[in-house]
Parts: C-alpha cells; structure tokens; sequence
C-alpha cells in the first residue's frame, strides 16, 4: 500500500499521467472545457510569476547570509568555482545546442488557425524583475553575512519559510494541473502532431552528449588513471541511482558524504564542500536545459538566439542556480522569468519546456548528484595546487 501510494504521489508519475491523459482525450473535450482548464493555468502562471522575485532574492539571501565571517574565504572561492563551472557548462551546452540544431533538425511545431484564450486573466503586478530580485538578494546576502543583522536575518527568512510553504503545499502538488492547461490548447490546435517522436534522436543525442561530459569529469578527478576511474565511480553510485530514483539531490546526500569521503580521504573537505554544492552546482541541469530550450525555440518557429543574448541568458541562468534547490522541478521554475527574457518564451512554451523537464528531471538529477562527486576531487587538487603555489613562493621570497 505504502509503495503504491508513493508512485501515485511521485511528481515524475503525475506529470506523464497528466500528458498522456491530455494526449488522448483533448479531442473528446469541449471547447470551454479546454479554456477552462486554460484559465486555470494562466492564473497559476500569473501567481507563479509574482512569486517569483520573492523567491529568487530570498533564497539567495538566507543562503548567503548563513556563511560564516570566518569561512567567508574559504566559501567564496568555493562559490567562484561553482559560478565559473556553471557557467562554462552552459556556453558548452550553448554551442553542443548550436551545432545539433541550427541545422533545422528539430521538428517545428503545426501552425494553426485555431487559438484558444483563456475566460479570464488576474493581471497581477510584476514587483521586480528577474535580475533585480537576484542581484537584490546577492547584496542583502553578502551585508547580512558581513554585518549581521538580526531583524534582516528574521525577515529574509520569513520570507523564504512562506515561498517554500507557497512552492511545495501549492505550485507543486498543482504542477500537472498547471501544464495540462497549455498542453490541452496545443493538442486542440493541432500543434503537437509529431514532435515528441520526431525529436527522439535529438533527446538521445542530449542524454549522450551529458554522459559523455561526465565521464570527461570523472576521468580528470581521477588523473585518467583506470583503477582510480572504477574507484570513484563505485563510490558514488550508489548516490547517484538515489538521485535517480528520488529525483532529490538531497535524498542522495548522505551517500555523497559517504563517497566524498571515500574518494577525497579528508571528512572536512567533504563535510564542507557537498552540502554547499548540492543545490548551486547543477551540471546536468547547466548542460541539457540551454539545449532544451533551444529546442522548444525551434519547435515554436521562433529563431535560435544571438552570442549576446545566449551570454545573457547564462549569466542569470547561472545566478538563479542559487534559487532552485529544495523546490521540486525548482530549477526550471526559477529559469522561467530568464528564459521569458532573454528568450522570448510566452506561456504555451514555458508549459512546455516545464513538461519535458519534468519528465527528463531524473537523469538531469542524476548528472547534478555525479558531477558534484567528481567535483570535490578535482575541488581538492585545485586545493592542493595552490597552495603548492603559496608554500614555492613563500620558500621563494624567504631564500631572497
């Protein structure tokens, strides 16, 4: 009993059981049922958007604000690395993306006469934008960090405590509701004929390209050595065939512990570095999200985006990393304001790209859980290396 319940309850099973019930049965709904369920999703698009801000600045601002003054250095060159790996994981994304699919490859979208609008919509007010609300958190943060302030620190986190309870006991368990609506208007209008199955080479080719890159990561925390290679990989599979299972980073983190420790020799560093990585290091996300999107681009007849824009795109898509953790599907939800932006997604392709994410959210969570295994090993030769460098010079300048 136990067991069925959880998979009726599981995110991943309610979400493909509400694609394929909306794939078989649109054509047996009226068309006010299908604006009606449309203006249900509207309305919890529009919510989801003012909530947004609120999200992104104090998620960023409790987490920044919980580093301690002393570990302060230790924690931003930790950050820096993640901000510089998230970052190169995109822009290689971008160009992997670039070269699957600028050659109109991907199998657009059906256009059609037919254009089904919502009864009603709530018009809410937007009260930041996407760049403000990260950037707003990022100061508030850092200062509190710095200079901690006990009302700031109570309010932030107020805050942070209501958007989750919003998140979790609301969005959330509403998630198939809320993509139902707009996949129910492309299926009547006839604009899904043939994509997903179209597209299948490309899907594999994401999923390739992805185990492809992770090998290349565990490959260098092992020095390319073979026994190293099979050593640190069995250590940490069994965290990431929990994140598979569980679609949590968190779900699998003491069994990243575990194999950090294993693969590191140093509890400390382990300790210290798989927590704070474990909802701001997303390489499965970085890599198959840009591609993704691109991908929904094409299949929506909109064109691919400029060098400009795609930077852009990465930069905030890098900040919001620091936003999505403890929020299933969290990372695709904070991306959506910067995919709006920077991408010009409208509503049919937000519930769109939200709907394939949640059916790929596994192995994305999965290539999270792997490459952060991989990383505290290769975080602790960046270590060592430096201060290799610091002990020559220090040796250097006394010898003089």
């Amino acid at each position: 009993m136990k067991s069925l319940k959880k998979i009726v309850f599981n995110p991943l099973m309610q979400l493909i059981c509400a694609m394929a019930l909306c794939s078989c049965y649109y054509a047996n709904l009226a068309p006010d049922t299908i604006r009606f369920f449309l203006t249900i999703s509207v309305c919890l698009r529009e919510t989801l958007v003012f909530v947004l801000p609120f999200l992104l600045f104090s998620f960023i601002a409790v987490a920044l604000s919980a580093i301690p003054r002393e570990g302060m250095l230790f924690v931003l060159g930790l950050m820096a690395v993640v901000f510089i790996s998230n970052f190169m994981n995109i822009m290689i994304s971008g160009i992997v993306g670039f070269c699957v699919l600028s050659g109109n490859q991907s199998k657009e979208m059906i256009e059609s006469s037919i254009n089904f609008l919502p009864f009603f919509e709530l018009n809410l007010p937007i009260i930041a934008s996407t760049s403000h609300a990260l950037l707003a958190g990022v100061f508030v943060g850092f200062f509190n960090s710095f200079y901690p302030n006990k009302t700031v620190t109570f309010v932030i986190k107020i805050l942070h405590s209501w958007v989750m309870v919003f998140m979790k006991k609301f969005f959330v368990p509403l998630l198939p509701i809320f993509v139902s609506g707009f996949l129910l208007k492309l299926f009547a209008e006839g604009r899904m004929t043939g994509f997903v199955t179209e597209n299948s080479t490309i899907y594999l080719k994401i999923f390739g390209f992805l185990f492809c890159y992770l090998l290349l990561w565990l490959s260098v925390a092992a020095s390319f050595k073979r026994d190293r290679i099979i050593e640190i990989l069995q250590n940490a599979l069994p965290a990431i065939m929990t994140a598979f299972s569980t679609m949590s980073s968190a779900a699998a983190l003491p069994m990243s512990l575990e194999a950090a420790e294993k693969n590191t020799k140093d509890k400390v560093l382990a300790d210290a570095v798989m927590p704070l990585t474990l909802n701001f290091h997303m390489v499965g996300d970085t890599i198959i999200v840009p591609i993704l999107a691109m991908l929904v681009l094409l299949a929506f007849n909109h064109p691919l985006p400029t060098i400009s824009q795609f930077i852009l795109f990465g930069i905030f898509f890098v900040l919001s990393k620091f936003a999505g953790g403890g929020v299933p599907s969290g990372t695709i939800m904070v991306t959506v304001p910067v995919l709006k932006q920077y991408f010009g997604f409208d509503d049919s392709m937000t519930a769109f790209i939200i709907a394939l994410y949640g059916v790929i959210d596994p192995i994305a969570t999965s290539g999270n859980v792997a490459a952060n295994n991989f990383f505290v090993v290769i975080f602790q030769k960046i270590r060592k290396a430096i201060k290799k460098m610091s002990f020559l010079k220090t040796k250097s300048e006394i010898s003089h």
